[in-house]
């Protein structure tokens, strides 16, 4: 599933720490990496490519297939950078949440309009991100709502392509009374139960209480020491016409690890209408 990670830089070191995670990444799946510079003017790309093999050069890349590519780009860096997704559909985008260009309110500009335009996947550092080996459990949350369980397929395939276990998380009020933790705690179960079923591998829950589902789910990714989070773009709270929801980019900011973000099928269909979702 995890073929072929594409990377794009832009001379920022953020940008640059989310090609250690993608080698790492690349050394647990087997996969290849490209690492990608969008330009806009055909006398840029010379320099562009010098750049991208000088900086390489200063990073550890052993055992990993790594090449460089410019994009010659008419409109923006997020669609220079689709545009090459497009081009090779197995690949995945590995990413800093913000790099030199203008900041959008909750990610950068850029990882922004990548998950607009873009129905997979995206694999999105923060700057709290660490770069380790990729070797401890994946972490899922959900809401429960539709849009965030929608996620949970795509945790049970990266967690066997990784070798790592899934646990699904949901954050409940630390107030809420004994019988609303027991109907947590059977919803968590019977999803991890279903998932367990479907991918023929163990799957853990979790149940956890406080009121900042981010500091919530950072924590525990980190005493897990968890190799990703996944989660979806919008939960019960997110609106469509909302890139990233608010509790995905806060997870985003605040997470010890890689957070894989999802959009919803239903967000693009219901793009710029209000409607119920996930992780918002």
């Amino acid at each position: 599933m995890v073929q072929h990670l594409i990377v794009p830089v832009d001379g920022s070191d953020a940008s640059w720490r989310a090609v250690d995670i993608a080698v790492a990444l690349a050394r647990r799946c087997d996969a290849t990496v490209d690492l990608l510079e969008v330009v806009f003017e055909r006398d840029e790309v010379d320099d562009a490519r010098a750049r991208l093999d000088e900086r390489l050069a200063q990073h550890d890349a052993t055992g990993v297939t790594i090449g460089t590519s410019v994009h010659l780009a008419a409109e923006s860096v997020g669609q220079g950078v689709a545009d090459e997704v497009e081009a090779h559909p197995e690949s995945t985008v590995v990413m800093a949440s913000h790099g030199r260009g203008r900041s959008a309110a909750l990610l950068g500009s850029v990882a922004e309009e990548l998950l607009r335009l873009e129905f997979g996947p995206v694999v999105v550092v923060g700057p709290r991100c660490e770069v380790g080996d990729l070797d401890g459990p994946i972490i899922v949350t959900v809401d429960g709502s539709r849009a965030s369980e929608s996620v949970l397929p795509l945790a049970a395939a990266w967690g066997i392509e990784m070798r790592a276990e899934p646990w699904i998380v949901e954050v409940t009020e630390p107030d809420s009374d004994a019988p609303a933790d027991v109907g947590h705690s059977a919803y968590t179960a019977r999803l991890a139960r279903r998932l367990a079923a479907d991918s023929g591998h163990p799957v853990q829950f979790e149940v956890l209480r406080g009121h900042a589902v981010h500091d919530e789910v950072a924590d525990f990714a980190s005493s897990l020491h968890a190799s990703l989070i996944v989660a979806s773009t919008h939960g019960r709270t997110g609106m469509p016409r909302f890139v990233v929801g608010s509790t995905a980019a806060a997870i985003v900011r605040h997470a010890p690890c890689p957070v894989v973000l999802l959009r919803p099928p239903h967000v693009h269909h219901t793009e710029g209408s209000t409607h119920h979702g996930t992780e918002g």
